[in-house]
């Protein structure tokens, strides 16, 4: 699923708000899709880890009208934009392109978690998701940004309107009885009353309809498993450096141990979990396309681990904020190197494998 808009990313907060202005006059704030032409609904939501300026962006899609779910996706991508109110979807919407374009299916209406035309310049996330991707939207949102309201009646589905400057920019809705209400608000292709029956129709169970929340959740889950696989690392020889290289901890210093072959990554270790095969600090390649120095520390992303026989396994991580790094033959290049150096070499485990090593030297 690709956006059928692309306009550029790298923009100052005030380029931000002109794109927005230009781009809210082709939001379609009309449409009514019926219960038979929906089949796929697709809930979406982000998670950040703000001091690696990373994001997870995350995509459930259900089944309509069983509400199983149908597919999920995550995806992991730096953040280059600042935090900015209003401007939340340049942040979270890069993110969500990409794990938009791993879907198998096309989803036949699409909930953010998030305001649509109920925004400052009424363009928020909703709207600027919808327009890319020419889907169906609506924008439901825990807060209020702007506006003014009535209270909701206490029933479920009381709504009132909201209002910015005398024009009605989206509703209170009451989902549920004894719960509070949500806003809820135009995205693309949808009219609010349409929207509003949607959310109430995806929303049998909790406060919120079940796309986002199953996506709210799905980001929460992948974040925790990122942040699992982060650790702390020593840069000591570098990538293509000739010379076995090693941090010594008591002293904070990085020395040469002994001839050999330059590597073709960064190679290090954490800076605090041991590996008991061989009582030294557990071992990280760092694939990296910046210069580095001996003895520096940074955060890295664990994505793969090469094991041995005789358990002196090596982790392959990226940089933390870079999750988006490619890492085409780099496994071979690596796995080369060791079989020339006579170590005995079992196969690349994977993700999974690699956490079970981490989690291994933190009991």
């Amino acid at each position: 699923m690709k956006p059928q808009i692309v306009h550029p990313w790298d923009l100052t907060p005030r380029e931000a708000m002109d794109l927005q202005r230009e781009l809210a006059s082709r939001v379609v704030r009309e449409g009514e899709p019926t219960e038979e032409s929906v089949r796929l609904i697709a809930g979406c939501d982000c998670a950040f880890d703000k001091p690696n300026r990373r994001a997870i962006g995350a995509v459930v899609v259900l089944a309509y009208p069983s509400m199983e779910i149908a597919e999920r996706v995550t995806v992991e991508a730096a953040v280059t934009f600042p935090y900015v109110p209003g401007l939340l979807s340049f942040r979270e919407t890069p993110a969500l392109l990409q794990a938009f374009d791993r879907l198998k299916s096309r989803p036949d209406l699409l909930m953010v978690d998030g305001h649509g035309y109920m925004h400052p310049r009424r363009f928020g996330y909703a709207c600027h998701l919808g327009l890319l991707l020419d889907v169906p939207t609506i924008g439901v949102a825990k807060s209020r940004l702007i506006g003014e309201m009535a209270p909701a009646g206490a029933a479920r589905g009381s709504r009132s309107d909201i209002i910015d400057h005398g024009e009605v920019i989206g509703s209170l809705l009451r989902t549920r009885e004894g719960v509070r209400p949500i806003f809820v608000s135009v995205g693309h292709r949808m009219g609010l009353a349409a929207a509003e029956q949607w959310v109430l129709r995806c929303a049998s169970k909790y406060r919120v309809p079940e796309p986002t929340r199953l996506a709210d959740r799905l980001a929460g889950e992948a974040k925790r498993r990122m942040m699992a696989a982060t650790l702390e690392r020593i840069i000591e020889p570098r990538a293509g450096e000739r010379g076995r290289w090693e941090w010594v901890a008591d002293e904070d210093r990085v020395v040469f141990r002994h001839e050999l072959d330059p590597m073709p990554t960064h190679y290090g270790c954490s800076v605090d979990l041991m590996n008991d095969a061989d009582a030294e600090l557990l071992d990280i390649m760092l694939v990296d396309g910046c210069e580095r120095e001996r003895g520096e520390q940074l955060m890295v992303r664990v994505v793969d681990v090469l094991e041995r026989r005789d358990g002196d396994h090596k982790l392959l991580a990226v940089p933390a904020d870079d999750p988006e790094r490619r890492l085409d033959g780099v496994r071979e290049n690596i796995w080369r190197w060791y079989v020339a150096q006579g170590k005995l070499v079992v196969r690349w485990g994977g993700e999974d494998s690699a956490m079970a090593v981490i989690e291994a030297c933190r009991v």
